[in-house]
């Protein structure tokens, strides 16, 4: 099985080869029939079993080992990096630059070769001083050889199922298209006497013996020639038929009498077959598509030659079948009239140029040559005997297999449970973060002057009603950058600041965490998290009232215990139990334990030092030696798809390891290579351990950087200004150059190593009288009684109305004034929909004195709004639930102290007929704003959701309100300032939409 994949390989490497060499030489060949033989010849030789294959030897033997060092220094990103000084020029404060401290000191390692002979001179100290023991490492050594010999067999069976799936996958999706076409074909009908005739004709002129039979189809597919399982027939469409003239219908002939004449429909099985072997090799798929740009280039110029005064009936021709066809189409083992893409070109080639379509004798001669000598070629690639003695030098080496490398690094943290610390994150951003932000923030302010046709979204023009959700989508987001941009907000973002404080106990299986809410950990830089026993419970209310804790134990049934005592955004509820972590959104674990996985009901978080350390050995590879800080350390690579690039790129993890402290990463980087292993767009983050301490004969990191990276504009700009205008297009499709951006570190407060917990800490059981719910079946229960508390009923989420949709027709049961109108009696205004119901629950004459506020704050803005826009083309329509009495509508009318168009609601089964059609269910007192199309362009749907809060708080700054303080106003003083908030939303909603219709 080695020898057919590397017979293959060999195929896949001379083919790729020699379409290199015929690409490079297409404009000097003017025959396309040259240049279709040569591709096809390739084709041929991707599945050509070898006979001629001689040994060759890859690298002399003396240059082995300068190999090797050149492929080690290509291995260190940091010495590679060709934006390394660019990006530290940008820093300017003197704190990054100390931030970046040990990454210059990684910087100035010794290269590969001084390393290796550093090793080298180790050795040989080594084994004048122990042979024996020299000799013991060798048997090791050797057994480790045998080891990867045998993975390495693993991987070569996993590579050729997987290479033998795809292709049975490949070879039943063909059989499978063209059965149905076959199946098709059944009802197609033959052509007509004088067709048949003229075909005959035609094809006699350019040398067939046999003819193709012509059939039509009432299906709307391009011309084809179809030759599988069947004798030759020509598919023509009968509607693209009857629009040809009689020269048209000659020369579309013609054209397809051309593909069976020149044998193109042997290719297309020679296409079907390499396909299903090589699959997955995008050479062939590049392969295919220029045979078939030649194929049809060859049959323009055989139309051409033989019908030359027919070129422009021709040239109507392919532009008629190219229309014909909606989509391109491709039918498996069919020859047709070629792909819309390079029409164009086509076309000034029949009209203007000469072309030749078929090859003379001694090219016919040459190329028959060159194939008997590279059909049969297929080099083995052998080491020399000094490369191989090379080799066993180095496996003799003293560096560290992965096995020892991954087994070292969770030994060396598993030693210290159980194990209880206290840590903390910061969080800090730097002015990379602000210059990002202003660029985005200038970017956007451009956006109001752009045209709609200036703009593409995956590289569409987006339409009417997308041009305006992204231009609110842009205010929104352009309100957020300005107020994080002001001094204050950018003096507090350049602020260290604590993110997270807590307490954490495990022992591999089970664990126990306490943290405090947000506003304390604000308040306080170091809040005492262990403030008492938790045993006896009712302690949780007396220390714990303010302090989160959460604890894992199979012996807890269920095993997941929350307590988060008497939070003041909670009126009852206290604590609750459950089985998964989904269900806690607050459980987290950042701690580097030395797990491969957790036992509790949560997976490794991404990029930290557990997961870079635990994934299979056979993913990691052993790059070399460098240096930190004067410190011998191990480079180990990790390599994995990345999907959102190309195939040939990959996402890479570089970990720098220090065998001498636990097998502990001192540096990790993680971003995606190119094949040759270079950074493609620099970094995405990267991790450093700041700080190692010697903790019960283990080591462990204790202060951990954890560096993001931010798009580098400035440096991108300064690019674009260097190049002419016609090169900017190339430098927007290359990815925009990082910098550092907010960095994070965690650091360890305090630790115990192999520290037991109380049982009692564990079970976490709750003071008696507590309300806490069971995540399990959804009901809350007292601590002390058995069964739950009766659920409260919960109603359906309504479903609004969905965003730029036309509005419902009301369906009224009667309108106040006896008159009969609806929504399109006010097509081309702005409409203003209300319900309201709340409202007809007061006796206007004796209103309660604890609503009498609140109704005149209501009435006051309802008033406010229809002076301002009752002679602005606003229409405001009012709708009341069923059984209201028109007495009752008048009366708050006379209230208030104005009149507008108001209708009763119909009675519905689910009530108002429609508010529910609306809303979804029945809301009290609600709006909708209807643009003068008749779409909805705002209404209660708006504010579910992050672009309704964002909208809220921007509105709130606008009129220097300040939400902060909001808990600290009265019932009144509330609600009077979400009225005033709510009032220039609204105002501000409505001109937009003036302005949107004013502008037609």
């Amino acid at each position: 099985m080695p020898l057919l994949l590397n017979g293959m390989l060999s195929n896949i490497l001379i083919a790729g080869g020699l379409f290199a060499v015929v690409m490079l030489l297409r404009r000097w060949i003017k025959n396309p029939a040259v240049l279709h033989l040569l591709l096809v010849l390739i084709l041929v030789k991707l599945i050509t079993p070898a006979y001629w294959q001689p040994q060759i030897e890859l690298f002399p033997a003396e240059s082995v080992f300068d190999e090797k060092n050149s492929n080690g220094e290509q291995a260190d990103t940091l010495t590679n990096h060709s934006d390394k000084q660019e990006l530290l020029s940008v820093v300017e404060s003197s704190s990054l630059q100390q931030s970046r401290a040990p990454l210059k000191n990684l910087s100035e390692h010794p290269t590969e070769s001084d390393s290796t002979a550093q090793s080298k001179l180790i050795d040989l100290q080594n084994k004048q001083a122990d042979s024996s023991k020299h000799t013991a490492d060798s048997h090791w050594m050797t057994g480790f050889l045998s080891w990867n010999r045998l993975r390495e067999i693993s991987f070569l069976t996993a590579l050729i199922l997987t290479w033998g799936t795809g292709s049975i996958v490949c070879f039943l999706l063909a059989a499978i298209r063209i059965l149905r076409f076959q199946q098709r074909l059944r009802h197609t009908q033959p052509a007509s006497h004088d067709l048949i005739q003229q075909t005959s004709s035609l094809a006699a002129r350019i040398g067939l013996k046999s003819v193709p039979r012509v059939e039509l189809t009432t299906a709307n597919i391009s011309p084809l020639l179809w030759v599988f399982c069947s004798r030759a027939r020509i598919i023509l469409p009968a509607k693209l038929l009857a629009q040809l003239n009689q020269a048209e219908r000659e020369t579309l002939l013609l054209h397809e009498l051309a593909h069976y004449r020149r044998g193109d429909h042997w290719v297309r099985l020679l296409e079907l077959l390499t396909t299903g072997v090589y699959w997955w090799n995008p050479l062939l798929w590049w392969l295919r598509r220029e045979i078939r740009i030649t194929e049809e280039v060859c049959c323009d110029a055989w139309v051409i030659q033989t019908l030359p005064d027919q070129r422009r009936a021709y040239a109507e021709v392919l532009v008629k079948a190219m229309g014909f066809v909606s989509q391109s189409q491709q039918i498996t083992a069919a020859t047709g009239m070629g792909s819309q893409h390079f029409l164009e070109q086509r076309l000034k080639s029949i009209m203007c140029d000469s072309v030749r379509s078929r090859l003379s004798r001694p090219l016919k001669t040459g190329i028959a040559v060159l194939a008997l000598l590279l059909l049969p070629f297929a080099p083995i690639a052998v080491h020399s005997q000094t490369e191989t003695e090379s080799e066993t030098a180095v496996a003799k080496d003293t560096l560290p297999t992965v096995e020892e490398i991954l087994n070292g690094y969770h030994a060396n943290l598993q030693n210290l449970l159980p194990i209880e610390m206290t840590y903390r994150v910061l969080s800090q951003e730097n002015m990379n973060c602000i210059t990002r932000d202003q660029f985005e923030l200038k970017a956007i302010k451009r956006f109001p002057n752009l045209d709609r046709s200036e703009i593409t979204v995956d590289g569409k023009v987006p339409s009417e009603d997308e041009f305006r959700f992204m231009d609110i989508s842009f205010q929104l987001k352009q309100q957020q950058l300005e107020r994080q941009l002001t001094p204050e907000a950018i003096q507090e973002r350049l602020r260290e600041k604590v993110v997270e404080q807590r307490y954490f106990w495990t022992d591999g299986s089970s664990f126990h965490q306490r943290w405090p809410y947000w506003y304390d950990s604000e308040r306080q830089q170091n809040p005492k998290l262990d403030q008492g026993p938790v045993w006896p419970p009712e302690n949780l209310n007396q220390h714990y009232d303010s302090i989160k804790l959460i604890s894992w134990s199979k012996d807890n049934q269920p095993p997941l215990r929350h307590w988060f005592g008497r939070n003041k955004e909670r009126s009852s509820l206290q604590a609750s139990i459950g089985n998964q972590q989904k269900e806690m959104p607050a459980l987290h674990t950042s701690a580097p334990l030395g797990l491969k996985a957790y036992q509790w009901d949560e997976k490794l978080p991404t990029y930290p030092l557990d997961d870079s350390m635990s994934k299979n050995t056979d993913q990691y590879k052993i790059a070399g030696r460098s240096q930190v800080n004067g410190q011998s350390v191990i480079l180990v690579d990790s390599f994995s798809a990345y999907p959102q690039h190309s195939q040939e790129s990959r996402w890479r993890m570089r970990a720098w390891i220090d065998p001498s402290q636990g097998y502990l990463p001192l540096r990790i980087e993680w971003g995606v290579v190119d094949p040759s292993n270079k950074l493609i767009s620099g970094l995405s983050h990267h991790l450093e351990t700041l700080e190692i301490k010697q903790v019960a004969n283990s080591y462990y990191p204790v202060k951990i950087k954890y560096q993001e990276y931010t798009l580098d504009y400035p440096t991108q700009q300064k690019r674009s200004d260097k190049l002419k205008p016609e090169e900017r297009a190339r430098l927007a499709q290359l990815p925009i150059p990082v910098i550092e951006g907010r960095c994070k570190t965690w650091e360890v407060v305090s630790i115990k190593a192999n520290q037991p917990i109380e049982p009692e800490t564990l079970a976490l059981q709750f003071p008696e009288g507590t309300v806490y719910e069971n995540k399990i079946d959804g009901q809350k229960y007292v601590t002390g009684k058995i069964h739950p508390l009766s659920p409260e009923p919960e109603p359906e989420p309504p479903e609004f109305v969905n965003f730029l949709e036309q509005a419902p027709p009301l369906q009224i049961q009667e309108w106040v004034d006896g008159k009969t109108r609806n929504l399109a009696d006010f097509r081309g205004k702005v409409v203003v929909l209300l319900f309201l119901g709340d409202v007809m629950h007061f006796d206007f004459e004796q209103i309660p004195a604890e609503n009498q506020q609140w109704l005149e704050m209501l009435k006051q803005t309802i008033k406010a709004f229809h002076t301002k826009y009752a002679e602005k083309e606003v229409v405001f329509l009012e709708l009341y639930p069923p059984g209201t009495s028109k007495d009752k509508i008048r009366a708050f009318h006379q209230f208030r102290g104005f009149e507008t168009h108001a209708a009763i609601d119909q009675s519905a089964q689910v009530g108002d007929a429609t508010n529910f059609q609306y809303h979804g269910g029945i809301l009290d007192l609600s709006f909708y704003l209807i643009d003068s199309d008749g779409r909805v362009i705002f209404g209660p749907h708006f504010w579910d959701g992050e672009l309704g809060e964002m909208y809220f708080q921007n509105a709130a700054d606008k009129l220097s309100i300040s939400l902060d303080s909001s808990e600290e106003l009265s019932l009144e003083e509330g609600a009077r300032v979400s009225l005033r908030i709510m009032e220039y939303i609204i105002s501000e909603q409505i001109d937009k939409a003036l302005a949107a219709k004013n502008s037609k």
